[in-house]
């Protein structure tokens, strides 16, 4: 018992000697503060109260140190931190050294005068000449590491397990071509066996997109805000837009996110890819906007979207959205028809590596604003660059393509963004088929609508869905359960505003 106490009063004294340890409270409110009014403006968020929780040594810096710290902030003028233009609450997740899920406060109606966030940070610093400065960037926090689900009960077979726990360490670190190939082939298998599971413990089901990407990140906190409330909905991990429209219109799957602009092509047909029409798809919500990001490093010659051209260039998935809107912006750019020796087709998360690695010259993502993975590379590293669209071409989609606007993503979106980028918009949208029960529509749009508070506090995009912005980029038939939906919320919006009006 004794030796008990003594270690506990070790730990004690770990503990008080990392709460000291690194800058002065007084350092440390001037450095957030000072990001605070760099990165939004002068005059939006003031430091009500700041409260040191310890710090931690870093692991890739023997002279650096992370502070913890629980922050209070005053907005001091009107702001929305929910937008689908200009900075969100992704990039304030940023500034902080937080994740999106440590804030808490923020309205998707927008914040106003004298509002209050609480937020659970941390902020990078290193000693040099007995001084403690801050880092530049603080890497994002990493949230709950992606655990593959099995539903109900464990998988059937240990080898199963084994697996999982082997696709989960070899998430980082270089392997072997036949290495690369064996796990993305186990993933996808995997992801697949889940989907049966679901089936078979009757769950309807989501396609969204791989583990690193927005569409799965908010499948994840959709699927655990349903089953919380009593509707069972699984969130499947699919390759992207094109393999969710595919099962979708066939009814293997009940619902799924696809990018706008796929959403139209595959409804239509894509003659191109010898893609029959798939008449069963409707649309049910325009969730968020999202945006083309071309992105390199400062060491290559790529300036400009044209020296993109003979390049070799990671577009996504076989059967993602990023693949289908890349070969759109290449052809309207005037280029000819993507050379198969020249491109990669990587997961979102194995473009970052290839990237990194010199495998490639330049990747394309197109993800939300800002991009989680996008977010997370600029934090890791100073030398990335981002490639505008031309306005020619961005006008040449526009004007084809309902599903495409103008878009610029605002300076200081990602770490050492110094400018704005044009670029072309488009949106998520949630889909199903014309097969799908009016009643189960309806269900899930009650759960989206009347949770998306509580959704955007586990994954912040699902703040951006709105009635405002429900059938914004929409062109193609919305499910009959969901017109009957908005049609009756503008009846109610008609008899609030009749009624305003009277008093």
């Amino acid at each position: 018992m004794r030796c008990f106490h003594h270690i506990l009063f070790v730990i004690l004294l770990l503990l008080l000697a990392g709460c000291s340890r690194g800058p002065s409270d007084e350092s440390l409110n001037t450095e957030i503060q000072k990001r605070l009014d760099q990165q939004f403006s002068d005059q939006l968020f003031k430091i009500k109260n700041l409260t040191r929780k310890g710090s931690a040594p870093r692991l890739d810096d023997d002279n650096g140190i992370y502070i913890y710290y629980n922050l209070e902030l005053k907005f001091l003028r009107d702001y929305n931190l929910i937008s689908w233009r200009g900075l969100n609450i992704g990039t304030l997740a940023t500034v902080l050294g937080a994740t999106t899920t440590g804030i808490e406060g923020f309205n998707s109606a927008g914040n106003i005068k004298g509002d209050t966030l609480h937020i659970r940070g941390r902020l990078g610093f290193y000693q040099s000449d007995g001084n403690w400065l801050a880092n530049t960037f603080t890497p994002i926090q990493i949230e709950n590491s992606v655990i593959a689900q099995t539903l109900d009960t464990p998988s059937p077979h240990t080898i199963i397990k084994n697996i999982r726990i082997l696709i989960d360490q070899s998430a980082s670190g270089p392997r072997s071509e036949q290495d690369k190939v064996t796990l993305h082939e186990l993933q996808r298998s995997l992801a697949r066996i889940d989907l049966g599971h679901a089936e078979i413990n009757n769950y309807h089901t989501l396609g969204t997109g791989g583990p690193s990407g927005s569409y799965y990140k908010f499948g994840q906190a959709y699927a655990s805000y349903a089953n919380e409330h009593g509707t069972k909905l699984f969130n499947y991990a699919s390759e992207g837009s094109i393999e969710n429209g595919i099962r979708v219109n066939s009814g293997r799957i009940d619902f799924a996110i696809l990018q706008s602009d796929v959403a139209e092509v595959l409804y239509d047909g894509w003659i191109e890819e010898a893609q029959l029409p798939l008449p069963e798809l409707r649309a049910v919500a325009s969730l968020w906007p999202e945006a083309v990001h071309v992105i390199t490093l400062e060491n290559s010659d790529i300036k400009e979207f044209s020296d993109i051209k003979d390049k070799q260039i990671a577009i996504g998935s076989l059967r993602s959205g990023t693949r289908f809107t890349t070969a759109r912006i290449w052809l309207a750019a005037g280029f000819e028809r993507l050379n198969r020796n020249s491109v990669r087709l990587l997961s979102r998360r194995n473009s970052i590596i290839a990237l990194e690695n010199g495998e490639v010259d330049a990747i394309v993502i197109v993800g939300a604003v800002p991009d989680p993975a996008i977010q997370e590379l600029a934090q890791r590293r100073d030398d990335i660059r981002f490639i505008p669209l031309y306005q020619s071409t961005i006008n040449e989609l526009v004007n084809q393509h309902f599903s495409y606007y103008g878009q610029s993503i605002p300076e200081k979106t990602y770490p050492g963004q110094t400018a704005s980028i044009l670029t072309l918009g488009l949106t998520a949208l949630l889909t199903t088929s014309v097969h799908t029960r009016d009643e189960v529509v309806k269900q899930y749009m009650d759960l989206m609508r009347e949770g998306a508070e509580d959704i955007a506090h586990k994954f912040y995009l699902a703040g951006f869905i709105s009635d405002k912005t429900v059938r914004l980029g929409i062109s193609m038939p919305l499910h009959p359960a969901a017109e009957k939906y908005y049609a009756h919320l503008q009846q109610q919006s008609v008899e609030k505003s009749t009624n305003n009006s009277g008093e």
